[in-house]
């Protein structure tokens, strides 16, 4: 799982290959005056920013050239800061009502650009992309001028995405609401993500949870996460403080980490008809680093050490849960006894390897945003042994690994990321916690408002010792169309097949695209309580594709499924949904990524985190 984490995560480095520039760089969002509402090398008011743009179509864009960074200039803008002309102007001036514009000194924190230091290009290159990761920002540009002096004048120019996070989930049925989500993602501009969600318990106790986020933790380019649930069953709380591997140029990287959850895991029954619940507790606490120990941007070997302890208890009373929200024990002795409780303290060893590269693409995960996808092939592995002199109980070795393959260009991706974990047990001489996951997709943008993916996702679990159990009814991981469906096992394998179109922008408010889409997917037993070996299950349907403001990189869509095989609980499904062009390739589902160890530093490499 480190392994598979290393892979995956070190798609976030650059190479000197990388995406290169635009000759010019024009404001991002358009001629509306930036704003500068915080520290920066130079500030400006209204007047000096139209004489330094004046300024800057008069000169031509220069080369780094190793010259010396002799300023740096901070233009920032908000979601609309062109201006919404005619009857959409109320409307756009409400929606950024709360919204404050990202300060200079949180951008600052990112650069790989320093005042009085030789400038390159992959330094200019890598600041753009690293910012270009931030979930506050919808673009980004990083531009280099010669500031008549022999040195170098860099402009960064950003437009931010939507900050307000507001949410209400409703039903026909009595109570009518019952959920609500509120937060800020760049709280007063100052890149600090704060959200809460609060979900009725109908019949159990209400679930409440929050989450906050530092994206840059003291000034410095540190994540500080702490989150919380207490849910209708269980809950957690977790800590993280993170340096992550941004970017080839750094050399070292380090995470501590610490948390522990009560998770209820069903197990969907076709003979009962509604699922047996089994809980178990998971603590859980690492430090570790890594560093680069060879080779340069792009092409490079990495190596760290991490120190984990985990305790995990399976639960020995599974309960049913009936509608009404109430809980009576379950009489069946399938799940009984079923699982193992683990104590293990472990040293680990990290080793990474890369030959990679970035392009700047849009079109592919969100309807125009910018995002960069990684080119090229990255292999890590990670291996763990517990140590009695750590305090470890259990005896064991853990062993992950992870695979990312990918090429293309600005029309097409054609990538694969694969993801493995198991262990050890010194104690019986087998292997257990198997776990195997990945995505292989194709990205074909045959227009510029016309794009086809084909992917098909596959996760497989082999004796688990905490409660497993994978479903057609996962939202990340399932069939569109299925939510109701009872089908479970312990392997999954689901393709998926959608075109994209473009509308447009409306008023320069949104933009708008429509998909249809087409899930094929199946359930394998595996050994899993209540597990079948589902027939072929097929969805279609259509979406609504909203981007907001226009070229973010954000993609909110509703989609309207239809279960085109038989199953007998699945039904017509409006689903509501977001992603992030930033995220990584493959995002593990859920119920695959629960049974994950904890303990592997998957923060260090996986930037952005999932």
């Amino acid at each position: 799982m480190l392994v598979a984490a290393l892979v995956v995560s070190l798609t976030s480095a650059v190479s000197p290959g990388g995406a290169q520039p635009a000759p010019v760089a024009a404001p991002v969002g358009a001629s509306g005056a930036p704003r500068d509402t915080g520290s920066g090398t130079a500030r400006h008011t209204a007047g000096d920013t139209a004489q330094g743009a004046a300024q800057d179509t008069a000169r031509v864009v220069a080369p780094c050239d190793g010259r010396l960074v002799t300023s740096i200039e901070f233009r920032t803008h908000g979601p609309y800061s062109a201006g919404v002309a005619g009857q959409w102007r109320p409307l756009a001036r409400a929606l950024t009502a709360t919204h404050a514009v990202t300060r200079p000194g949180v951008l600052r924190s990112f650069l790989a650009l320093h005042e009085g230091q030789p400038c390159t290009e992959l330094r200019r290159a890598e600041s753009e992309r690293i910012l270009r990761a931030q979930p506050f920002l919808a673009e980004v540009r990083v531009t280099t001028y010669d500031d008549g002096a022999g040195g170098i004048r860099a402009v960064v120019t950003t437009a931010d995405d939507f900050s307000l996070q507001a949410g209400v989930t409703a039903r026909g049925a009595a109570p009518h609401v019952i959920g609500g989500r509120l937060g800020d993602v760049n709280l007063a501009g100052q890149g600090i993500s704060v959200v809460g969600t609060w979900a009725n318990g109908l019949g159990l106790r209400d679930r409440y949870a929050g989450r906050i986020t530092d994206y840059q933790f003291a000034g410095r380019p540190y994540e500080l996460t702490v989150q919380g649930d207490r849910d209708v069953l269980g809950g957690y709380w977790s800590a993280t403080l993170v340096h992550p591997f941004f970017t080839d140029l750094q050399r070292l990287g380090w995470i501590v980490d610490a948390g522990e959850l009560r998770a209820y895991v069903p197990f969907p029954s076709t003979a009962t008809g509604e699922p047996v619940t089994l809980d178990f507790s998971r603590h859980f606490l690492q430090v570790g680093g890594l560093a680069r120990v060879r080779g340069g941007p792009g092409h490079l070997a990495l190596f760290g050490l991490s120190v984990s302890e985990e305790r995990d208890e399976p639960g020995t009373r599974p309960i049913f849960l009936s509608d009404s929200g109430g809980v009576r024990p379950d009489t069946n002795l399938a799940l009984v006894a079923r699982y193992a409780p683990l104590r293990a303290a472990r040293l680990n060893a990290i080793l990474g390897v890369r030959d990679v590269r970035f392009i700047r693409v849009s079109g592919f995960d969100a309807l125009s945003g910018e995002q960069d996808i990684t080119l090229g092939t990255e292999v890590g592995v990670v291996a763990g042994r517990s140590l009695g002199v750590l305090g470890s109980v259990t005896r064991d070795a853990l062993l992950a690994s992870g695979l990312y393959i990918g090429t293309g260009s600005q029309r097409y991706l054609l990538a694969a990321s694969v993801r493995a974990e198991a262990r050890r047990d010194f104690n019986t001489a087998v292997w257990d916690d198997i776990l195997l996951g990945g995505r292989l997709a194709w990205y074909w943008r045959l227009a510029d408002a016309h794009t086809f993916i084909a992917s098909t996702e596959y996760s497989l679990g082999v004796d688990q010792r905490l409660p497993f159990v994978l479903t057609l009814s996962d939202v990340r991981g399932g069939v569109r169309g299925y939510h109701g469906s009872l089908a479970a096992g312990g392997e999954r394998g689901v393709a998926r097949f959608e075109e994209r179109w473009r509308l447009g922008p409306v008023k320069s408010l949104a933009e708008l695209g429509l998909a249809t889409f087409t899930d094929v997917g199946r359930i394998w037993a595996q050994g899993v309580p209540f597990g079948v070996n589902s027939p072929t299950a097929v969805g279609v349907g259509l979406g609504v594709l909203v981007g907001v403001p226009v070229h973010s990189r954000h993609l909110w869509r509703v989609d309207f499924a239809v279960p085109v095989t038989h199953d007998p609980n699945a039904r017509f499904e409006v689903r509501f949904s977001s992603t992030d062009a930033g995220a990584p390739f493959y995002l593990e589902p859920r119920d695959l990524a629960r049974a994950r160890a904890h303990t592997t530093p998957t923060a260090i490499f996986d930037y952005p985190p999932q």
